[in-house]
């Protein structure tokens, strides 16, 4: 008798709410969504804002998990995915970006909101992210699902692909090491070994023998990049432009661009960076990238000069303070350093002892 008074209390209770949003409804009408730029940028902007405050839910809570869903659905194999233990969980674990997001700004890094375009009608707004001298964009399509505004899949620059293949990938992957592992799949699990082993040579000789059956998943290529620079670095750039008709143009760019960047190859940097604007927008963080090149190649007025101007359109981040201070040293300008030094233990907090570690180590 509990039980089905409980039943009927709670049916009760969903039923009376549902009568008072309607009566609220028709008191306060809410308001279709309209996409325009202005409402649209507005979105994007409420995003960063949420990631900048730690909110890994200001980006997940707006995926178009259904639309995703049903795109990753139209390979019979990966729908057949969220039938296997844990299948549904992994889908939900594959849409989880802004956990990504916030660490990077916890890391000391930055995430920011870069561009708007339409292109065709299609509204597409560009995130980037930074952490530790990597740098990745984010270019999704937004539309309307009910009066939500939504992100409905997007270019993921690191993965060279759609969020939703990508996702679809990682499911079929997932799903054959469960119920097929003897499959193809067999190989690119042994490539993802030998990589973690620092095995390039091996990982490149099985990736290039079962490059036909291998070829559709993202995570294939993904591994074949990260083994041309591990087992090439001098000639990396050469023969990422060797896969120019397999990858991405923007995926190979991103590529192209950290390379240079940490090569000190200034010239090639600002070529990439160029390429890079009209797709993600002239983002400063650009501008810091060129000025590390500068940094490697101990140019350093020319890198102080690129880091100063940083400064003054975003925020102080760990790694152009510390950039910052090495370029003072490297220059012999004490009173420099030491201004830079204090603008640091402002922004970070720091405690003398701190700063007169970070003395010590230059």
């Amino acid at each position: 008798m509990k039980k089905s008074f409980l039943f009927v209390l709670i049916v009760a209770l969903f039923v009376g709410a549902g009568c008072n949003r309607q009566k609220n409804n028709a008191n306060n009408p809410v308001k279709e969504v309209s996409l325009t730029e202005e409402s649209v940028t507005g979105f994007a902007k409420e995003i960063e804002k949420g990631i900048l405050n730690g909110r890994a839910d200001a980006v997940d809570s707006v995926i178009d998990k259904a639309h995703i869903r049903q795109l990753v659905s139209e390979n019979s194999i990966v729908y057949s995915g969220f039938d296997v233990d844990g299948g549904e969980q992994f889908f939900e674990k594959c849409l989880q970006l802004g956990r990504t997001m916030t660490e990077a700004v916890n890391n000391g890094g930055d995430f920011a909101f870069t561009r708007y375009y339409n292109d065709g009608g299609v509204h597409h707004i560009v995130f980037r992210s930074y952490d530790n001298y990597v740098v990745n964009f984010y270019d999704f399509v937004v539309d309307t699902v009910g009066r939500r505004m939504l992100l409905q899949d997007g270019f993921v620059y690191n993965a060279g692909c759609m969020l939703s293949k990508s996702v679809a990938g990682a499911m079929l992957y997932n799903l054959m090491l469960q119920t097929n592992p003897d499959s193809d799949v067999r190989w690119l699990l042994q490539a993802e070994e030998q990589t973690r082993a620092n095995q390039s040579a091996k990982a490149l000789a099985t990736l290039k023998e079962h490059k036909e059956a291998l070829r559709d998943y993202p995570a294939y290529h993904q591994l074949l990049v990260a083994n041309l620079y591990q087992s090439d670095r001098t000639h990396f750039a050469t023969r990422l432009d060797e896969l120019d008709d397999e990858l991405d143009e923007r995926y190979l760019l991103l590529h192209k661009l950290l390379y240079f960047v940490n090569e000190g190859k200034v010239a090639e940097t600002e070529k990439c960076i160029n390429a890079l604007i009209p797709h993600v927008g002239d983002d400063p963080i650009f501008l810091f990238l060129y000025g590390y090149a500068n940094l490697v190649a101990k140019q350093y007025d020319q890198a102080l000069q690129c880091f100063v101007t940083v400064d003054k359109s975003m925020p102080l981040i760990w790694d152009l303070w510390q950039c910052e201070l090495r370029c003072h040293k490297a220059l012999k300008d004490d009173d420099g350093f030491e201004a830079c030094l204090q603008r640091g233990k402002e922004a970070y907090g720091m405690e003398d002892k701190e700063l007169e570690n970070m003395r010590k180590s230059f």
